[in-house]
């Protein structure tokens, strides 16, 4: 039976990886869009994971609670990595969110696409209304293609989420380099307490 800490870290290590892929791919449709709906499937396991799971799994976790902050030792104190977790958190659901709600479920077959539309409507398509090249210019540029608004928030919110990656990243390195080797599936230096769970600290 895997202990909770190491299911904590499997899902991290699982979502991480379909995060970078879907970043990387950007350019690549449909496989970015198929890869922001397995991040948005994973988002809901975890929700539904942390409502019905242990302490080490609930959404607590990311409420930055600065109480007993002072200035000496301030910058291990667990409120600081869990400020780093909420802008993932937030930035990863606005990232997600914008890229469905511009999708429309296109990519997973739950809505036709454009090209399917235009050919369902046949020669009438390319009424002075303007051909479907137009409505296509028209839904890149508009409030769901990636030239408008939406367009914008989403690739605002993918680059803050690469920011606050980084920062969490960097940040567990320096002040809790245990913890970032555990949850980076590396070896911790200490033979004796190798097999040990990472203690239920905030990452």
């Amino acid at each position: 039976m895997i202990n909770i800490m190491n299911r904590v870290r499997l899902y991290h290590a699982f979502l991480a990886t379909l995060a970078i892929a879907a970043y990387l791919s950007g350019e690549m449709d449909p496989v970015h869009a198929w890869l922001g709906y397995g991040v948005a499937a994973v988002i809901v396991l975890r929700l539904l994971w942390a409502l019905g799971g242990a302490r080490q799994v609930g959404l607590m976790r990311f409420y930055p609670n600065f109480e007993g902050l002072k200035l000496k030792g301030a910058l291990t104190h667990p409120a600081i990595s869990r400020v780093l977790m909420l802008g993932i958190a937030l930035s990863l659901l606005t990232v997600t969110g914008t890229g469905i709600v511009m999708d429309q479920g296109r990519s997973i077959g739950l809505s036709p696409a454009r090209a399917e539309l235009a050919a369902d409507a046949g020669p009438q398509s390319a009424a002075p209304r303007g051909s479907y090249r137009g409505e296509e210019d028209e839904g890149e540029d508009g409030e769901e293609g990636e030239g408008g608004p939406l367009g914008e928030i989403h690739e605002l919110a993918a680059n803050l989420l690469l920011l606050f990656v980084g920062m969490h990243v960097a940040y567990l390195l320096v002040f809790k380099r245990p913890l970032a080797k555990f949850m980076l599936f590396l070896p911790r230096g200490n033979r004796k307490n190798s097999d040990a769970p990472a203690p239920p600290t905030s990452a």
